[in-house]
């Protein structure tokens, strides 16, 4: 029964994982296509009234949401480890570094030659925090979570930071030269990108350091505390928290919309995708959990699984479909017709996984990550039962 039990949250796990990668996707598609390059005027000129709306749909329901979703599943995958570990957890620091290392230098690959907004060397920095963490107990894990995450809109105010924006403005001619046929020229650009757009997107990473710490924290405090298996014990209950916490998240990106700016207390309202992400967290493993959801858990998991293999894919895909040396449609499509590449993408990346862990027992890039270190190669094929 235990045994049945945790086989049936580990998939529901990857299963979350799978669908929070797929809002990272359709996000970062927008930008791939160009979109979210464009200046709001030209934007608005470009789109059909159709498109407009959709976009204003998907910025109020997913821009930051399925980030900080992602982030809690980090933290809350890391406990998990720890307790497979065991003992072996007590080694923290020494068994985390090699890891977050490695992260590391893969985001800077997919920075330089894939996605220049790559989120990997965040979470390779503040993903220490967690061996750390660790060794605290459960309600001091909790508390320093939420504090994490509260002060990230308090120290944006006495910063005097600029208001955050999910990419950074005027920088138009990044289209043009993601357009080219040179791959060179793509990779001089998301140089170019890397390496500038902080400067202008302070007031976001700002609030992201803090914002993606405290959800690191509440994650692993969550699976310490057994909260998945709270909601499995009653996901009625759960599915309605979770759907009152989305609409109070929307709720709180729609009050300010009469002012020019947040400013003040304000700034609070930021923490709206903090509320939505736990909304949604809440509301799909309510709703997973149920039997009718098993089908839809065995398509999901196995991209839960390759996560970080999928995530790097969807961008070398999205390079293919809207940059000068592939089909070189960035500038040219709606919102609609991204959102549709975006979820014809999702489709390919379940296929393939499915497809690659019927003879692999890890996903490419996460065996690499594995190997890598621990410094020596890890098994990846799978065994075959003999006779």
């Amino acid at each position: 029964m235990a045994l049945a039990s945790r086989q049936r949250r580990n998939a529901l796990i990857d299963s979350m994982r799978a669908l929070a990668l797929g809002g990272v996707v359709i996000v970062n598609m927008l930008t791939l296509s160009g979109l979210a390059y464009m200046a709001p005027d030209t934007r608005a000129e470009f789109l059909s009234a159709m498109d407009l709306a959709l976009w204003k749909l998907l910025a109020l329901f997913l821009e930051s949401n399925a980030l900080a979703a992602f982030s809690f599943l980090f933290g809350f995958s890391f406990n998990l480890m720890l307790q497979k570990l065991g003992h072996a957890a007590h080694s923290g620091i020494s068994m985390i570094l090699p890891r977050m290392a490695v992260l590391w230098g893969i985001g800077l690959f997919n920075a330089i030659f894939l996605f220049w907004a790559d989120i990997l060397m965040t979470y390779a920095a503040l993903g220490l925090i967690l061996p750390l963490a660790a060794r605290l107990r459960l309600r001091i894990i909790a508390m320093t979570g939420g504090a994490l995450i509260i002060a990230g809109p308090l120290v944006l105010m006495l910063s005097g930071a600029p208001v955050p924006g999910a990419v950074p403005t005027g920088i138009e001619d990044s289209i043009p030269a993601y357009a080219s046929e040179s791959y060179a020229m793509v990779l001089e650009q998301n140089i170019v990108m890397a390496t500038t757009a902080p400067g202008h997107a302070a007031g976001l990473i700002l609030l992201r350091f803090f914002v993606l710490s405290g959800m690191f924290l509440l994650g692993m405090a969550a699976s310490r505390a057994g909260l998945l298996e709270q909601i499995l014990s009653a996901p009625r209950v759960w599915a309605i928290l979770g759907a009152a916490l989305i609409v109070a998240g929307v709720g709180m990106q729609l009050a300010p919309a009469t002012e020019a700016a947040r400013h003040g207390a304000m700034l609070l309202l930021h923490l709206d995708m903090v509320v939505m992400a736990f909304g949604y967290l809440i509301l799909i493993s309510a709703l997973l959990s149920r039997p009718w959801a098993i089908g839809l858990r065995r398509i999901l998991a196995p991209l839960g699984r390759m996560s970080l293999t999928g995530y790097l894919l969807s961008a070398v895909l999205g390079q293919a479909v809207f940059y000068g040396w592939g089909l070189a449609l960035i500038g040219q499509l709606g919102v609609a017709a991204v959102l549709a590449i975006a979820l014809c993408v999702y489709t390919l990346l379940l296929a393939f996984a499915h497809l690659w862990f019927s003879r692999y027992l890890f996903g490419p890039w996460e065996w690499l990550w594995r190997s890598l270190s621990e410094l020596r190669l890890q098994p990846l094929l799978r065994p075959y039962p003999s006779g």
